[in-house]
């Protein structure tokens, strides 16, 4: 019996050694592909992703989200949709695909791509979550649809609102005065939302 448990002993700390070096080897490595996508060495970064090493430490979800972003900084649309696709059908579980679907809504919408985010939004609504659809919809709603519904809901708490949500909305309400061809109202809240931003760097 006294065997046995030395034996369940080893095997734990061998387990748990394990898993401590293998995220010490992706901490490495994820600092490595933060310094390439930061000063644009596309080439280099691919050719880590694909490499044999990352392939040992990496799942292919965790390096396809990574080469994701790489795209959206080239702006190579094709590849965008096609790992989009992809990395929607592979994300299993509920927080992986709220993330994924999150990220590909946020980039159709601003890209102004209707047809994309159509389809993202049928699988937003399966998580029956009002707040991310209610957020989707009024997105949509401005920036694909050209809408200005939804200015006084916007404006209505605006100044008491943290300052994330506060560059999000400006920027939405700067587009709704576009929409309106309201060119004064347009400007003032993009500078708000120019300025937010500049403040967080």
């Amino acid at each position: 019996m006294r065997n046995i448990l030395v034996f369940i002993g080893i095997a734990v700390f061998v387990a748990v050694l394990i898993s401590f070096m293998l995220q010490l080897l992706r901490n490495s490595r994820q600092k490595q592909f933060m310094y390439l996508l930061q000063n644009g060495k596309f080439d280099e970064l691919y050719k880590k992703i694909d490499s044999f090493y990352t392939k040992l430490i990496f799942p292919e979800y965790n390096r396809d989200y990574v080469r994701l972003n790489a795209l959206i900084m080239q702006d190579r649309k094709k590849d965008i949709d096609l790992t989009f696709e992809k990395l929607i059908l592979m994300a299993k579980d509920k927080k992986a695909k709220i993330d994924i679907l999150n990220k590909a809504f946020e980039y159709y919408v601003y890209e102004e791509d209707k047809t994309h985010c159509e389809k993202i939004m049928e699988e937003i609504k399966k998580f029956e979550d009002d707040q991310w659809i209610k957020l989707s919809k009024m997105k949509y709603d401005i920036l694909i649809l050209k809408k200005s519904n939804h200015i006084e809901e916007l404006e209505k708490a605006f100044d008491n609102q943290p300052v994330v949500q506060k560059i999000n909305n400006a920027y939405l309400l700067s587009e709704q005065y576009r929409n309106l061809g309201n060119e004064e109202k347009f400007k003032y809240y993009l500078d708000i939302s120019k300025s937010l931003i500049e403040g967080e760097k």
